[in-house]
């Protein structure tokens, strides 16, 4: 039997997703809690949709194994092994042959920036520009390499409150870093830093190369992975991912206010010298 299911993690201590010796990945961890589940990964034919840079988040990543059919593996019994930085939260009977990375349909990531100084419709005019069917061999960390850097964006939207800006790309597949190299290039747009012209010329890397410096990892999320089926919400476990995030919103919360303060504070001083 095989089955699909739906994780999210806080990438922030984490070496990326990707598996690598000697250093602390959301898949060591998985891997880890498979062998004390009676699990081995390549017996298993492990596979997971999408990998992530170190420090980036993810609330909708997937990852398929196969198991047998006299054992329930509902998300709360790995959770029950995992560190409290990954949650599995949702999961589904698949077809025997079933890859998440082959078979997605889409992938859903959002970044994460602050507003101040930017034009936001500047950036949504960019956002316009690259949506669709483009070369983003500027925008990937590995240019000129044999594998195609031809991607399709389905939709790029800008959205605002009070002090952030949330860009949010639905594309078929992405190249590596092509997310955190396009923020980049929107918020250069957004600061007037560069403009449309620029950007028409990064998405023809047969006529114009450029370098792109990637937005910090810690401004992205994964935020979903589609397929053409539903996947089953584990309540338990969803309600326990839920207490995470609040603890951590409380945590970041405070700590937004304390260093408010001190800026208040110091630029009060500032005044009075």
């Amino acid at each position: 039997m095989r089955l699909a299911f739906k994780f999210g993690y806080f990438g922030e201590k984490f070496y990326g997703s990707q598996y690598q010796p000697n250093l602390r990945t959301v898949e060591g961890e998985l891997f880890k809690a498979f062998e004390e589940v009676g699990i081995e990964p390549g017996l298993a034919r492990y596979r997971c949709s999408s990998r992530t840079d170190a420090g980036v988040h993810a609330l909708g990543n997937v990852f398929a194994i196969d198991v047998e059919e006299s054992k329930k593996f509902i998300p709360r019994i790995l959770n029950s092994k995992l560190p409290e930085d990954i949650t599995i939260w949702a999961w589904a009977k698949v077809d025997d042959g079933f890859d998440p990375r082959r078979d997605a349909i889409s992938r859903v990531y959002s970044y994460i920036m602050a507003k101040k100084g930017i034009d936001v419709s500047a950036m949504r005019k960019a956002a316009s520009i690259i949506e669709g069917t483009h070369d983003f061999s500027n925008f990937t960390k590995k240019f000129g390499e044999t594998a195609s850097n031809i991607r399709t964006l389905k939709s790029v939207e800008v959205r605002i409150d009070e002090r952030f800006i949330t860009i949010e790309f639905e594309g078929n597949a992405f190249t590596w870093n092509m997310v955190r190299n396009l923020a980049t290039a929107l918020e250069m747009i957004g600061k007037g830093m560069r403009d449309i012209d620029w950007l028409e010329s990064m998405l023809e890397p047969e006529k114009y190369y450029e370098r792109m410096e990637p937005s910090p990892p810690y401004g992205l999320i994964l935020k979903d992975v589609k397929y053409p089926f539903e996947f089953e919400i584990d309540e338990y476990a969803w309600n326990m991912f839920k207490r995470k995030l609040g603890a951590r919103i409380n945590y970041h919360g405070i700590l937004y206010k304390v260093f408010s303060i001190m800026d208040d504070e110091i630029t009060y001083i500032c005044e009075e010298v």
